[in-house]
């Protein structure tokens, strides 16, 4: 009887249809790994999906399927959770970003819109799961699933994972035997990428609300720009007016300045021309004087030359009666 247990089971192995599917979609997981640059945030976890992958492969080629499909499922569920961790890196560091852009645009707006502290991805996950001996595993991860499921932060997202995880939470409840120990690190695996995909898209849909509150911010900003580009160029306007302003007052007194210098100079051109008419008359006048005292002199010494000559003739007439008188004494 035993023996015709095992031979029916062997018979049920070797009729068992090669992992195709399951190989394929092994293969695309760690493609997508690949494409998201997992090996810079999950390199443990991608690096055993590939070994997986491999193993998986290998087994299909010597012809045991089972063996090919626990490593596909394997390698499907480590590099899923490898995708994950990236997706999740990836918008933690989005949402820094953009959280900074915003705490700066408001410290140049001088605003306090309201920013959150910290993303859903920060939300501690829960420590995993300690299966005491004896007990049920499934049940620790269905706890786990529960625990997400009931957080209405993150309930409404990940459908899709916690719909795997709730299957593979199903399929280790229904193994037994050597089947068992996989079956229980591939549903802690799809767990955990339900819990990081919950928490990723919820992060993802705060950096949609930050990226919409950046924009009205970005709108502020252009409007206070637009304002203080106008009241800049009001105030080069009226700038430009009193400088203009000035500039004429400036031009207005240098006409001022320049006529009273002209009416000046014209003053002291007449002033001049008055006096100098004032000394050549002058002069004019010394000159007749001159000319009269001249004249005066030279009369006087005429007049006297004639005294003289007539003193003479008087003097020489008298000495001559003088002699005559003379003689005729003796």
């Amino acid at each position: 009887m035993p023996l015709i247990a095992c031979g029916l089971a062997l018979s049920a192995c070797a009729t068992l249809p090669p992992p195709t599917s399951e190989l394929a979609a092994a293969q695309q997981a760690v493609s997508r790994a690949n494409d998201a640059d997992a090996d810079q945030y999950a390199d443990a976890a991608v690096a055993l999906a590939r070994s997986e992958l491999s193993q998986a492969q290998a087994a299909m080629a010597r012809g045991r399927n089972e063996e090919a499909r626990s490593a596909a499922l394997a390698a499907s569920a480590d590099a899923e959770f490898a995708l994950a961790t990236s997706n999740a890196a990836r918008a933690g560091a989005e949402f820094a970003q953009d959280r900074n852009e915003i705490l700066d645009l408001n410290n140049r707006l001088q605003l306090q819109a309201d920013v959150p502290q910290h993303s859903l991805l920060d939300i501690p996950p829960p420590a995993p799961a300690v299966t005491a001996a004896g007990a049920d595993p499934a049940a620790a991860q269905q706890a786990r699933l529960q625990a997400l499921e009931a957080d209405p932060r993150l309930n409404g997202f990940a459908a899709y994972e916690r719909l795997r995880a709730h299957q593979a939470i199903d399929a280790l409840a229904a193994t037994r035997g050597k089947d068992r120990e996989p079956a229980a690190r591939i549903a802690d695996r799809r767990v955990a990428i339900a819990e990081i995909a919950a928490r990723t898209e919820a992060t993802r849909r705060q950096i949609e609300q930050l990226q919409r509150q950046r924009s009205e911010l970005l709108v502020e900003a252009s409007r206070q720009e637009a304002e203080q580009a106008r009241q800049e160029a009001e105030r080069l306007r009226v700038q430009a007016q009193i400088q203009a302003e000035e500039a004429q007052r400036l031009r207005e007194q240098a006409d001022t300045e320049a006529a009273a210098r002209q009416q000046a100079e014209d003053v002291i051109i007449d002033v001049g021309a008055d006096e100098a008419a004032k000394l050549k008359a002058a002069r004019a006048r010394e000159a007749a004087l001159a000319a009269q005292e001249a004249a005066l002199l030279a009369g006087v010494k005429d007049d006297s030359s004639a005294t003289k000559d007539k003193a003479d003739a008087a003097t020489g007439k008298s000495k001559s009666s003088n002699k005559s008188s003379k003689k005729k004494h003796k």
